[in-house]
């Protein structure tokens, strides 16, 4: 009898097994979970999901119900509890922001329910934290900021574009569980991917499979009207910001150019003053999304030919806003180190000084610059996130692991 060689054995395997090779580049899950998987790039939990949003719902809370129920224990403690920043309940908060979403998203809810070992009251709580844990009378003013460079600022004219996530610390606790979550919907939306906190579901910063990025940075110590950012009595009457961010996933799950970008940022108003930073290949913009009342809606600006830089003001006031110019030291306070215009000066300094010369290695340099040190980067920058959207590149640092990006193959898993 022959004795059959490895090479033969491995022919065999082939031809009879061919789904259990691994894809040349693909990378490998840790965790699969019906249609979904799980993956960890350094210290980066990452999911893809794919069916309807109720199997992906599913798919979710079993693939992180671990990071899911951290979130949720921090946010526990001050579910029952009267939300002075919002002049509400916590409780209240928490369900008018669950029943913001449209069916679909509710039913992913519900798939989460049935897999992560969490009530839906308990999903609903985890989702809840970036507007519960603003509690107390704390107002944060300076929150984010975000670079695009292209022609005649990067290297190969294409854009590059850096984003700081910046809030308070007590999130630190949460390190670990910032998750980036692909979506593969089978009811023809776009493909999209988020990164945001475990259990959070919307969309403060995300890549769709068009190559479309986005970015939110809030704009409330601005217009501080439209955010109810003033005080009545004992409490302030901010909005929840967050039903933006939710409302901001339906873009990347829809939009497949610029053009229509800017259609759906006209169509769909926010209850908040935000600079939504939008990106594809060749054009990096920032567009002033704000409340109905300011007319024009959601128009978008740019510094200069291949240059957008934005923090937390509307640096360029549209015709028809009742708007002052943003000036600092308006006795409201802040609890992140460097004001919005000293921020912006920094980073429009420093696409200049690198101009021409800047691609996604360059960009990491530049947002690993401290506000101290002439950049935009504060003690509150929880996440940072550098992606050129013409290769999918897709760069994330924590606070908690400050010492390396980390490569998420978005490309792959889109």
């Amino acid at each position: 009898m022959k004795t059959l060689t490895a090479t033969t054995l491995l022919l065999i395997g082939l031809i009879l097994f061919p789904g259990c090779v691994q894809k040349s580049g693909s990378p490998s899950p840790t965790l699969k979970f019906e249609e979904g998987a799980k993956y960890v790039f350094d210290y980066v939990p990452t999911v893809t999901l794919k069916g309807n949003w109720k199997e992906m719902g599913r798919q979710y809370g079993f693939l992180l119900s671990d990071n899911i129920r951290e979130v949720y224990n921090l946010v526990a403690p001050y579910k029952d509890k009267y939300n002075l920043a919002c002049g509400k309940m916590n409780t209240e908060i928490i369900e008018d922001f669950y029943q913001s979403y449209p069916d679909k998203i509710k039913l992913f809810f519900q798939g989460m329910a049935e897999t992560s070992g969490l009530t839906m009251e308990q999903l609903k709580t985890a989702n809840s934290l970036e507007i519960v844990l603003m509690f107390g009378s704390r107002v944060y003013n300076t929150r984010c900021s975000g670079l695009g460079v292209g022609e005649g600022y990067s290297k190969s004219g294409k854009i590059v574009y850096g984003r700081n996530y910046d809030y308070n610390r007590e999130f630190l606790a949460l390190n670990d569980d910032i998750v980036v979550a692909v979506f593969h919907p089978d009811d023809g939306s776009v493909p999209a991917a988020t990164c945001t906190w475990a259990g959070c579901i919307y969309a403060s910063s995300g890549i769709n499979r068009w190559g479309i990025f986005i970015e939110e940075n809030d704009c409330s110590g601005h217009d501080k009207q439209s955010a109810g950012m003033y005080k009545t009595e004992d409490h302030y009457n901010v909005k929840n910001w967050v039903k933006d961010d939710a409302l901001l996933l339906s873009l990347l799950t829809s939009a497949r150019n610029m053009g229509e970008v800017d259609a759906w940022m006209k169509k769909n108003l926010p209850i908040y003053p935000h600079n939504i930073g939008i990106a594809d290949k060749n054009d990096a913009r920032c567009y002033q999304w704000n409340v109905p009342d300011m007319v024009p809606h959601s128009p978008f600006v740019q510094q200069a030919k291949g240059l957008m830089a934005q923090t937390n003001h509307y640096f360029t006031i549209p015709d028809g806003w009742a708007l002052p110019p943003y000036t600092e030291g308006d006795s409201s306070g802040s609890t992140v180190p460097g004001g919005s215009i000293p921020r912006l000066t920094n980073l429009l300094r420093l696409a200049e000084k690198n101009k021409g010369k800047i691609d996604v290695s360059g960009m990491c340099d530049i947002m690993d610059i401290s506000y101290d040190n002439g950049g935009a980067t504060v003690a509150g920058s929880l996440y940072q996130i550098v992606c050129e959207p013409g290769s999918f590149t897709f760069k994330l640092k924590t606070l908690g692991k400050r010492d390396r990006w980390v490569d998420i193959p978005i490309a792959a898993l889109l």
